[in-house]
């Protein structure tokens, strides 16, 4: 697959054409990851879902070469500390996987990923990365969400676990 997925690019409009969706997204591409990409790079860009004011849609945008994709993906990590989210464009199953893998037992997992659709999973305490096997996937899935807020300060999960404090988690 050559596309990703960018949530957090402004400007959206009502009557957003796929050109201009397309243009917004090179001039970001490369002004924030140094990159120089032409509009004609990109075979189609556009939003997902129905326009609402005040919101920004997620964009869908769908490289002419995978090797654009790659170094796009590459350098998405510069991204890091602003509202721009740069994110392979999964499959359903996959994406469910991958939050599962990230959000359901955070002391067991260190970090989660996916390049080329493959998905991998470091765990807390191990120096290797594995690959998430099609047979883990059911197992994943099956797993409960985490509680979303707690009862004495309104902290959500992905708060406390950043924080530290996972272990005084309520259930």
């Amino acid at each position: 697959m050559n596309s990703i997925r960018i949530t957090g690019l402004s400007n959206d409009t009502d009557q957003q054409t796929s050109m201009s969706v397309a243009d917004e997204t090179v001039l970001m591409l490369n002004q924030k990851l140094g990159t120089h990409i032409e509009t004609r790079d990109i075979d189609v860009a556009h939003r997902l879902g129905k326009y609402a004011q005040h919101k920004c849609r997620p964009v869908i945008v769908k490289f002419v070469r995978r090797q654009t994709k790659i170094e796009i993906m590459k350098r998405a990590k510069l991204l890091k500390g602003t509202v721009i989210f740069i994110n392979e464009d999964l499959t359903n199953i996959n994406a469910e996987v991958l939050a599962s893998l990230r959000l359901k037992e955070p002391e067991l997992v260190e970090k989660a990923w996916s390049p080329d659709g493959k998905l991998f999973v470091r765990y807390r305490g191990q120096e290797r990365n594995e690959q998430v096997t099609f047979d883990k996937y059911k197992l994943w899935m099956a797993k409960s969400w985490p509680t979303k807020t707690y009862a004495t300060n309104k902290t959500t999960f992905a708060r406390k676990v950043s924080n530290g404090s996972a272990s005084n988690r309520q259930t």
